[in-house]
């Protein structure tokens, strides 16, 4: 994710909170005011007072830090910050409501919330605290960056419960990309709250063994940096895109991203990491330690995205969220693809703040047109806001519908969306073919008669 987005109110959250979550701090840091002196710039005395607050020892986070590179460096902090600072025991607490996980990012940053500040989550939290106390002694006493950085990855598969079975292909280029998308805790959550995704929504069972499948891949390909690529390239990913020309797959693939009056929409970022937080934005339900199985269809299937909404400005983080899937129309020869497009979400701690939604519907239908037009194929929403696409794009032609849309199977085991079904989960490793449902659609103006087959090359800016 761009750090643009990551940046003042996450940076302030984490400084306000490691010294209340610690218990260690200013005593430590007064003692210690020499060694963040000689960091070589403010921002490495801000890590060095930072780490040192969180393992409680200034002395150590200083020596680790001015042996390490300043990847490394980041990585270690970013590390601790979310195995002690932010630290939840979902191994002993477990997924779901009712366990006190938060429902916004900014929580996570804090700290704040029943899941953090119970005896379990202490506990760990001690337990991390020394172990990343035993991994700074290491990587301050090794001769070489490549035994830091096998120190460091190794220390996140364990922070994450990932058999060192799994190290083989990891490596330290995607596990520093994976602490910069603060995934500890969503990896942390999938791989120790499984028992709790094994039945639906409306209690239905889930099988265990596919889902055990499929949170080892999943974790397999981000400890290798190959998560985006394998969401596409996996033999289910193929099939969910097959009829798509070679162009229209490379534009759907694509991280797309527009600007419409300093609000940012995008399709995520390049490497797709900020999907396992995209559900944490207004609505816990398909969080990752809030019914985690409907969070795998998002990370598992190459048909799903979500459209994402930033206001550098004024929020952090992205702030509106809206699922985006690849469909396509049932009974139409050759198969028809349609861009589906879900409700835009709002970010609880954000609404809360007051950040304005003003003029977020015409952003995010504007991103979706323009991905219609690029691609040359249909795009769906809800039918009340078929005016609005009518004004965005007069010469576009927008119908009011009743279609039914075929799910290939999914890759996440299940499939989930309250637009879709009214089960909300469920298994779906069998083709469906949807209920009728009542939307309008978008039709670009050069679109061919037989809709979903190539215009014979696509053009457009990249936008990612």
């Amino acid at each position: 994710m761009n750090r643009q987005i990551l940046s003042p109110l996450r940076q302030s959250c984490q400084r306000r909170s490691v010294s209340k979550r610690t218990g260690c701090g200013k005593s430590h840091a007064a003692k210690s005011g020499h060694h963040r002196e000689a960091a070589a710039s403010a921002a490495d005395s801000e890590s060095v007072e930072l780490l040192g607050g969180l393992l409680c020892d200034q002395a150590l986070a200083h020596n680790v830090l001015s042996k390490a590179s300043p990847k490394q460096g980041s990585a270690l902090v970013a590390l601790a910050k979310q195995a002690v600072h932010s630290c939840i025991d979902y191994a002993t607490l477990g997924l779901g409501l009712g366990r006190g996980h938060p429902t916004s990012r900014i929580a996570y940053w804090n700290g704040d919330g029943k899941s953090f500040s119970c005896h379990a989550s202490r506990r760990r939290r001690a337990k991390s605290r020394k172990s990343i106390a035993a991994l700074s002694n290491a990587m301050a006493s090794a001769a070489q960056d490549a035994e830091r950085e096998t120190l460091l990855v190794a220390a996140f598969c364990s922070e994450i419960s990932c058999p060192k079975s799994s190290l083989a292909n990891a490596n330290f280029n995607a596990v520093a990309a994976a602490l910069e998308a603060d995934l500890l805790l969503p990896l942390r959550a999938l791989r120790e709250g499984l028992n709790d995704m094994t039945s639906t929504l409306s209690g239905q069972p889930v099988p265990r063994a596919p889902l055990q499948k499929v949170v080892d891949t999943v974790t397999s390909k981000v400890l290798e940096g190959r998560f985006s690529e394998w969401r596409y390239d996996n033999p289910v990913g193929q099939a969910q895109l097959f009829g798509l020309s070679s162009e229209q797959r490379a534009l759907w693939q694509e991280a797309s991203s527009s600007n419409h009056g300093g609000l940012l929409l995008h399709e995520d970022a390049p490497g797709e990491l900020g999907l396992f937080w995209a559900t944490k934005i207004g609505g816990p339900s398909h969080g990752f330690d809030f019914c985690g199985q409907c969070l795998l269809p998002l990370l598992c299937n190459a048909r799903h995205k979500v459209l994402l909404l930033s206001d550098p400005s004024r929020w952090a983080h992205p702030c509106g969220r809206a699922h985006l899937r690849l469909l396509w129309k049932a009974d139409a020869q050759p198969p028809s693809p349609v861009l589906f497009l879900e409700e835009m979400k709002v970010d609880f701690a954000a609404k809360k703040a007051g950040v304005s939604t003003e003029g977020w519907q015409e952003a995010a239908l504007s991103h979706l047109l323009e991905k219609a037009d690029r691609m040359g194929v249909r795009a769906s929403v809800d039918p009340h806001l078929g005016p609005l696409l009518r004004w965005l794009r007069p010469a576009g032609k927008v119908t009011d519908v009743k279609h039914r849309l075929v799910l290939r199977p999914s890759n996440g085991v299940v499939e989930a969306s309250d637009y879709l079904s009214l089960k909300h989960d469920w298994v779906q490793t069998e083709e469906e073919i949807t209920e009728p449902l009542h939307r309008a659609v978008y039709e670009p103006a050069q679109h061919l008669e037989n809709w979903g087959h190539s215009r014979g090359g696509i053009r457009g800016r990249n936008h990612s």
